[in-house]
C-alpha cells in the first residue's frame, strides 16, 4: 500500500543534491500538512443529481387496482402499461402496491434484497403542508419554484427562502474539520466539477476525474515529453524563488500544495488494488467506479468522512419522456447495481449511502409526448445502513380533486428536502444539535431533541 511516508520517500528521492520539482513541492507543503488520521470509523455520502427534473412518476408507478386506475387517467399517454411494471415487494403505510419501470432490474433486486428504499413526494418547502392556508394563499412558496436555476440550486443548499453560494454538504464538512484537507485532499470530491452542494465557509470541492490519474495536473507538468519538461523546469524555478510578497507568497503555497495533493491522490490511486466488479463505460456508472477505488485508498488520504457529488443531465423531457427514460433510467440502474456490488467487494456497502435528488417531480398530465415543471417527486436511497425495502413518505393519491394537485398532476410535496436530508446528516455523523447549522430550516419540520429520527430510512 502507499503511504504518504513513501510518497514522500520517492518524491525526496528524485534528487538529493538540486532543488528539483518534486523536493520543492514538499519543502512547501509538507510543513501545513498533517499526517494521515485513521480512518477506521469511515462514512461517505454520495449524491447522484439527476439535472432537468426527472419524471420520477413513472420511475416508481402504483401497482394496485385503484392507484393505477388514478394513474393511468391523469397521465394518459405517458403512462407505463401495468404489465411491463417490474413489481416491487411489500405495500406502504397505506397498504398500496408499486411497481418499478421496467428499465429497472437492479434497483429492483436491491430493493428485494432490503438495500434501497423509495423515499416518495420529496419538494423544497418553507412550513409543513396547511391546506387552510393553500387554500388562503397564505402558504409561503420556496423561491423561484418551477425554475430550474432556482429549484437545483435549493436541493443543494436546503435553503428555500434566498440564493446563497454554501450548499448543505459544506456546511455539513466544515463540521468536520480532522477530515478536511487530509493530505491535501478535501473531504467533499466531485466528479463533476464545482457545485453549490459540497461549497462551504472554509472548504471547496477536490474535483477529480473518471480518468485512471483522477485528479487534473497542471498542463504540461507531469507529461513527461520535451515540452512537458521545459513546463516542470520553469514552475519549479517559479515554486522555489524567494517571495516577500504576501500574496504571491501565498499563491505560490496554494499552487505547491495543489500540485503535491495531485501528484499524491493519483499514485495513492494507481497503487490500489484494481476492483474485480465490472461497471459499464457510460459517464455515471465510470464516476461512480472512480467513487469506489476512491473509497478503497481512504486510509492513505486519511479520510474518516467523505462526500461524493455527481451530476447526470438531461432529465427534462418536455418531449419523449418515454423514449428518454427508457435509455437513461437503465443506465442509473446498471452504475447503481455495480457501484453496490463494487462496494460489498471492498467490505464497504454499510459505510456509503448514496441518494438521488432532482430539481423537481414533472407533471403528472401530458404535454404531447412529455411533461412539464411540478414539485414534488420520488427518490431512492441505497446502502447497507439503508432500511431498505420499504417505501418511505406518501406517494400521493391520484385522483380528481386531491388537495395536494395544485393543477395539470402538480402535487405539493408532503416530506421536505430537510427532513430528507437530516436523515442522511444525522447517520454521517452531524450531532443532532448542530443539525441546524447544516439545515437551517430544520426546525421548521423536525425536532432535533425529540429522539425520532427524521424520516426513518436508515436502520
Amino acid at each position: 500500500m502507499l503511504t504518504r511516508r513513501r510518497f514522500l520517500y520517492h518524491g525526496c528521492a528524485a534528487s538529493a543534491a538540486t532543488m528539483s520539482g518534486s523536493s520543492v513541492l514538499l519543502q512547501l507543503a509538507g510543513a501545513r500538512r498533517a499526517a494521515a488520521q485513521p480512518a477506521g470509523d469511515y462514512r461517505a455520502l454520495v449524491c447522484i443529481l439527476l439535472a432537468g427534473g426527472n419524471d420520477s412518476f413513472n420511475m416508481l408507478v402504483p401497482d394496485d387496482n385503484e392507484s393505477y386506475a388514478g394513474y393511468a387517467a391523469l397521465r394518459t399517454d405517458l403512462a407505463l402499461p401495468r404489465d411491463s411494471l417490474l413489481p416491487l415487494p411489500g405495500t406502504d403505510a397505506l397498504g398500496r402496491r408499486y411497481g418499478l419501470h421496467p428499465g429497472m432490474p437492479g434497483l429492483q433486486q436491491l430493493f428485494e434484497r432490503g438495500e434501497a428504499a423509495f423515499i416518495n413526494n420529496v419538494g423544497t418547502l418553507l412550513a409543513p403542508v396547511d391546506f387552510e392556508a393553500i387554500g388562503g394563499g397564505s402558504w409561503p412558496l420556496p423561491l423561484g419554484l418551477f425554475s430550474h436555476a432556482d429549484q437545483i440550486e435549493q436541493w443543494q443548499t436546503a435553503v428555500s427562502d434566498a440564493r446563497i453560494a454554501e450548499g448543505w454538504g459544506g456546511r455539513l464538512a466544515d463540521l468536520f474539520p480532522e477530515s478536511n484537507n487530509a493530505n491535501g485532499i478535501a473531504m467533499n470530491i466531485s466528479l463533476s466539477g464545482n457545485n453549490v452542494f459540497q461549497g462551504g465557509a472554509s472548504i471547496a470541492p477536490y474535483a477529480v476525474t473518471t480518468d485512471d490519474a483522477g485528479a487534473v495536473s497542471l498542463a504540461g507538468y507531469n507529461d513527461g515529453t520535451p515540452g512537458g519538461d521545459f513546463t516542470r523546469a520553469v514552475v519549479d524555478q517559479l515554486l522555489a524563488a524567494p517571495q516577500d510578497a504576501i500574496l504571491r507568497r501565498a499563491y505560490r503555497d496554494s499552487l505547491a500544495g495543489a500540485i503535491e495533493a495531485q501528484q499524491f491522490f493519483s499514485a495513492a490511486l494507481a497503487d490500489a488494488p484494481p476492483l474485480a466488479t465490472p461497471f459499464a463505460g457510460d459517464p455515471f456508472s465510470l464516476a461512480l467506479r472512480q467513487i469506489a477505488r476512491i473509497v478503497a485508498i481512504r486510509e492513505t488520504l486519511g479520510a474518516s468522512r467523505q462526500t461524493f457529488f455527481i451530476t447526470v443531465g438531461g432529465w427534462d423531457h418536455h418531449d419523449d419522456v418515454l423514449e428518454n427514460q427508457a435509455e437513461m433510467l437503465p443506465m442509473i440502474d446498471s452504475g447503481l447495481a455495480a457501484f453496490r456490488d463494487a462496494l460489498a467487494e471492498l467490505g464497504m456497502l454499510d459505510r456509503v449511502t448514496t441518494f438521488t435528488t432532482s430539481d423537481f417531480g414533472r407533471t403528472l398530465t401530458s404535454n404531447g409526448k412529455g411533461s412539464d415543471h411540478g414539485w414534488g417527486g420520488h427518490h431512492v436511497v441505497m446502502g447497507g445502513a439503508v432500511n431498505g425495502g420499504g417505501f418511505y413518505g406518501e406517494y400521493p393519491d391520484i385522483y380528481p380533486d386531491n388537495p395536494l394537485d395544485v393543477g395539470r398532476g402538480i402535487f405539493v410535496p408532503t416530506l421536505s428536502v430537510d427532513e430528507y436530508f437530516a436523515e442522511l446528516a444525522l447517520w454521517f455523523g452531524v450531532a443532532p444539535g448542530d443539525l441546524a447549522t447544516v439545515l437551517p430550516n430544520i426546525g421548521a419540520f423536525y425536532s432535533p431533541s425529540s429522539g425520532a429520527a427524521p424520516v426513518g430510512f436508515i436502520a
